[in-house]
This record gives C-alpha cells, structure tokens and sequence, in this order.
C-alpha cells in the first residue's frame, strides 16, 4: 500500500522494561551473544518495541509477542485518554463505484513514557472494516440472514484465542494497513468449508456501492482499553466518497 514507512525499534531496551516480551530463539551470527565495538557484548533488542512500526501486525505474529497467561477477555481495562490516539485515515479518499482505498489506522503514543498495548490474536491479528451510508445504515453486508452450509460441509474449528502485546516508544507510532473496497456482498456458501469462523459467514463482492458518502469504521483487535458503546479507541471511523 502507499502510506506508511518502515518500522523502527526504540533506541534503549531499558524503555521498554514493562513490556514483559521474551527474545527471539535467532541463531547464528544474530544470537543474542553478538558483539561490538572492543568485542564488548551488545544486548539484543525487544523486537516487540519500537519508535516507528510499520506494520503492527507483522509485530504481533511474533511468538516473542505474545503473551501465554494472558486472555483477551479477561484484561484489565485501562483508561488511555490523553496517552493513546488511534486514527484511520484513506488514500484516496473518493473513489469510482467499485474502487480501492488503502486505510492506514495509526496508534499513537502521546506520552513520553513506552506505551504498551494489548491484542487479540485467533491465530491472526484482524483488522475488520464496516461501511456505513449517510444514514448511518451498514451497506457491506447481505440482506438477511446467512444461509446454511452445503450439505456435508461445516467450518473449520475455531483457532485458540491468545493475546500479544507491542510496546510503543514515548511519542512513537504503530501501524496497520487495510484495504478496502467500494462494493456490496453477497454470502458465499460454497466457501464455509475453507473459511475460519474467525472471519464470520464467507461473503463475494456483488457489485458496485452507489455513489455518495460513507463512514468506514476499522474494527481494530486492540484490547484492554477503556471506551464508550461505540468503541470510539478501537474502532476509528474515517469519511469516503464514492463518485464518478
């Protein structure tokens, strides 16, 4: 996609002594025992950490990431105001019925501490979108309810739901990319058996959204944060048109 810029790892591991993320198991010449300059050892830094990340979910399907006695559900939730911004922004922001828009959802860490932040991960990290029309009524989704299955085929098992975490340096960014498109849905049956109960009922593009203007909202996995009904910190919204 065409926003965004390469991650970056906070400078100091001593930044991020909170963020309880093991080491990776590298071998070789990127073992934790390298050395610099006057051969003194050099202390391998927290791949869960950084300034700059590019690509949090990258970060996020590291084992090194992830927290084993940790449950998405069941983490304390912790007021963010004035520490944590997350934002979604498009490019581009109109589109022809049918086009592409790359969203760019961005956390931002508003202190000038390390900001560490908790995931839901089933076995991925999922960055869901909705859209929504000027009357604020859900047009990405079919009329009615899904139907049933084939006969002889069923979903997939549901993937164990763990969560990880990535600490962000004091006034440092994290992001995520999600592509979206201008088009209606319609279920897709025929897909049950290949598609993870994670991502809902399978659904095929079924045509152009009409034009007009549309609020996005990115349902993010960002967990353990304090916030109204309207998930306003894990689900920003970000205004499209859709136009000649």
């Amino acid at each position: 996609m065409g926003c965004g810029g390469g991650g970056k790892p906070a400078e100091g591991p001593g930044e991020a002594a909170d963020s309880g993320a093991e080491p990776s198991g590298e071998s070789g010449e990127n073992a934790a025992s390298s050395e610099g300059d006057g051969g003194a050892p050099v202390e391998k830094k927290d791949e869960c950490v950084g300034f700059d990340i590019g690509n949090i979910e990258d970060v996020l399907m590291k084992s090194a990431c992830e927290e084993p006695s940790a449950k998405p559900d069941s983490l304390p939730t912790v007021d963010m105001k004035g520490k944590l911004e997350v934002t979604v922004a498009a490019s581009p922001t109109k589109v022809a019925p049918g086009g592409k828009s790359d969203l760019v959802v961005t956390f931002a860490n508003k202190t000038k501490a390390p900001l560490t932040l908790h995931f839901r991960i089933d076995p991925v990290p999922r960055f869901d979108t909705e859209t929504f029309d000027a009357k604020n009524k859900r047009v990405d989704m079919p009329a009615g309810n899904p139907p049933p299955p084939p006969k002889g085929q069923s979903a997939p098992p549901p993937s164990e739901v763990k969560a990880a975490k990535v600490t962000i340096a004091p006034n440092g960014f994290a992001r995520a990319r999600v592509p979206w498109e201008a088009v209606k849905m319609k279920w897709a049956p025929e897909k049950v058996r290949g598609t993870s109960p994670e991502k809902g009922y399978p659904r095929n593009p079924a045509g152009p959204l009409p034009k007009g203007k549309y609020t996005v909202k990115v349902k993010t996995p960002l967990v353990g944060v304090s916030e109204g009904s309207d998930h306003e910190v894990s689900a920003p919204k970000v205004e499209l048109e859709i136009g000649g």
